[in-house]
């Protein structure tokens, strides 16, 4: 039963904890309360991680990825800058940008580092500047831990509750069961949360807020995700899952970013370094052929569209 809980808590990314439940302590009840009372903490990175993973396997179960292998390049090279100058530059398992055959108007952060962008939402974008603006608002998110903070404490204490009051020792089957089941329902409740339910307005403002500011130390315009939103306050479809069922109206975030940015003095970038970076936009997104891959293309590209957050080190914005 004891190899069982260890594999269990290893599963979920907990491998601190199962120190604890292999040391000669584990016979006193008490004692593994303690430990557990103490483990009840923020979410380790590498935790976050896997709960992240999950969460994308989870969305991706119902979602097509694209396999249009410049414009994924091309996202995900963007997407590096942006997360470099974010304040989490690098996560446990490196930034990863997909985009989802999905004309939606919708993006999702999973925890860890993980974006899934629907291609519609990309499409709505007219230069790279734009693109940066969408991945600054997700790439925020996952940032101030959104996700995670929407159930962190709830359903951590749960699987906490769960072996304290029990003893380790004592756990059987049905307990242990018990204790995944309240794993899951993290990776659920942060799935549900973003396809769904979406994050509280106060959430969303916190992203654009910092958006527009790693925007503007990137070397992109802030005002480009002021102007996105205009350009999604104007589509005349706006019912169903997605965008709309999930953020605050494009016009009420309008407002609060022009307030952020002025209150902050985030200035724009000159025009010729906006219109190099349109031009490049058109040559490496809006041109690019859609193609499936083939089998040689899933080796060789694999490793590639996992992006790294090198993004300092990167020629993004300032390009």
């Amino acid at each position: 039963m004891i190899a069982i809980l260890l594999i269990t808590m290893t599963a979920f990314g907990l491998g601190d904890i199962t120190d604890v439940l292999g040391s000669d302590e584990l016979e006193s009840a008490v004692t593994v309360y303690q430990a557990f009372d103490e483990a009840n903490r923020e979410i380790t990175e590498t935790e976050e991680y896997y709960i992240g993973r999950a969460v994308a396997a989870n969305i991706l179960a119902s979602s097509t990825p694209m396999f249009d292998w410049d414009a994924v390049f091309y996202v995900n090279e963007v997407g590096a800058v942006i997360a470099g100058f974010s304040p989490k530059p690098f996560t446990y398992g490196g930034w990863h940008f997909m985009i989802l055959d999905d004309q939606g108007i919708n993006a999702l952060s999973c925890p860890g580092g993980i974006v899934l962008l629907n291609k519609g939402l990309c499409d709505l974008a007219v230069n790279e500047d734009e693109l940066a603006a969408i991945l600054a608002h997700e790439a925020a998110h996952i940032a101030l831990s959104h996700g995670i903070q929407s159930v962190e404490k709830a359903k951590f204490s749960s699987a906490w509750t769960t072996l304290g009051h029990e003893g380790a020792q004592h756990l059987g089957s049905d307990d242990v069961q018990e204790l995944s089941e309240n794993y899951g329902d993290v990776v659920d409740d942060i799935t549900m949360n973003l396809v769904t339910r979406g994050y509280s307005r106060d959430s969303e403002q916190q992203a654009d807020s910092l958006a527009v500011h790693i925007l503007a130390s990137a070397g992109y315009d802030p005002m480009a995700l002021v102007t996105l939103l205009n350009r999604m306050d104007e589509l005349t479809e706006t019912s169903g899952p997605g965008f709309w069922q999930t953020h605050p109206a494009p016009s009420d975030r309008v407002q609060w970013i022009m307030d952020e940015i002025e209150n902050s003095s985030l200035a724009s970038p000159p025009s010729g370094e906006i219109a190099v970076r349109t031009a490049r936009f058109a040559e490496r997104y809006t041109n690019a052929d859609i193609t499936q891959p083939t089998e040689t293309s899933r080796r060789t590209s694999s490793g590639s569209t996992d992006t790294e957050s090198g993004g300092r080190a990167s020629s993004g914005g300032r390009r």
